[in-house]
């Protein structure tokens, strides 16, 4: 059977794009870290790695409002999180559906329980309150950052070593996991295959910003409930197992674009609103890419995406933070 570039298709290649870019930038960043260990050949810290670090993202764009000041740590990190905050309000959470290689890895895990017939839906109020601790926990850092902190305590942490190689120990959590971390990623495996992005729907305080965001934004998913049929296949094909009686701006919906391409009427029943218009089922995915192309290019050109560190002082403090 020849291979065709369906929409369904098509609209999967930026996440595939996004996550073979994150497994080379993590590539590159592990060669660092031996690098700077003393056991492997001397390369360059990729400033990519920074997009991991969200909360000290966070702390950035605090400091960035507060004073004006571009994080000179993890700048590429600041870049990637306001690219982030952009493309939700004006993409539906485009990030989330096209960008982020956690987002990726859940869908995929959600797809492996469907072939599997392991997959399980529930109900609307417990999806509700299942959805809660992702929304506590973005309260916390967000009071934590907006007023527990002080602008020098803020300063203080982007500054410290501990925040400066912050990426080091992400790296040593899944190279050296503890017997704990391993059964969590091996239940929150499980709970993804059973349930469709139960990590993006319940837990994840990045998505729940990002949905925020989203519902006050200018694109909407139209439903035409004349056209529909109730077929279920846009329910059948979304990540996170949301149907499409949610509503136009459901905080949850990544803006994949999976229902709409899954709609098999010519007419679409279910479709893309920007703005109040129709628009094409493309919209979020070249959104998201046009937006993380701007920022990126937009950062390079003002030297705000490599760190001004110099690299000599960047491989003795990872080689401290790496125990080397």
């Amino acid at each position: 059977m020849a291979f065709r570039f369906t929409p369904g298709t098509l609209s999967r290649l930026p996440q595939w794009f996004f996550f073979l870019v994150s497994l080379f930038v993590g590539w590159r960043f592990f060669l660092f870290c031996r690098y700077a260990a003393g056991v492997g050949p001397e390369t360059a810290r990729p400033a990519g790695v920074e997009g991991f670090l969200p909360i000290s993202a966070l702390l950035g764009a605090r400091e960035l409002a507060a004073t004006g000041s571009w994080d000179p740590v993890h700048p590429a990190g600041l870049a990637v999180f306001l690219a982030a905050l952009a493309m939700a309000f004006l993409f539906r959470k485009g990030f989330c559906g096209h960008v982020c290689p956690a987002g990726f890895v859940a869908a995929r895990l959600g797809r492996i329980g469907q072939r599997l017939g392991l997959a399980r839906s529930v109900g609307k109020r417990l999806d509700a309150a299942l959805g809660l601790p992702k929304y506590l926990l973005l309260a916390f850092f967000l009071y934590t950052t907006c007023f527990a902190m002080d602008a020098t305590a803020v300063s203080g942490f982007l500054r410290s070593s501990y925040n400066m190689t912050a990426d080091a120990r992400m790296l040593l959590f899944f190279t050296r996991p503890g017997t704990t971390a391993v059964v969590v990623l091996a239940g929150l495996v499980l709970l993804g295959v059973v349930f469709r992005g139960s990590f993006c729907r319940w837990l994840c305080p990045y998505g729940a910003l990002l949905g925020l965001l989203a519902k006050a934004g200018p694109t909407a998913l139209a439903r035409d409930a004349a056209a529909c049929t109730g077929c279920g296949r846009c329910r059948k094909a979304c990540p996170v197992d949301l149907p499409i009686e949610a509503g136009p701006r459901p905080m949850t919906c990544s803006g994949c674009a999976s229902c709409v391409t899954a709609c098999p009427r010519s007419a679409r029943a279910v479709e893309f609103s920007f703005l109040g218009r129709r628009a094409p089922w493309w919209l979020t995915a070249a959104g998201a890419c046009a937006v993380f192309a701007l920022a990126y290019g937009a950062a390079n050109a003002l030297g705000l995406w490599e760190t001004k560190m110099p690299a000599a002082m960047l491989a003795r403090l990872y080689a401290m933070a790496l125990g080397g």
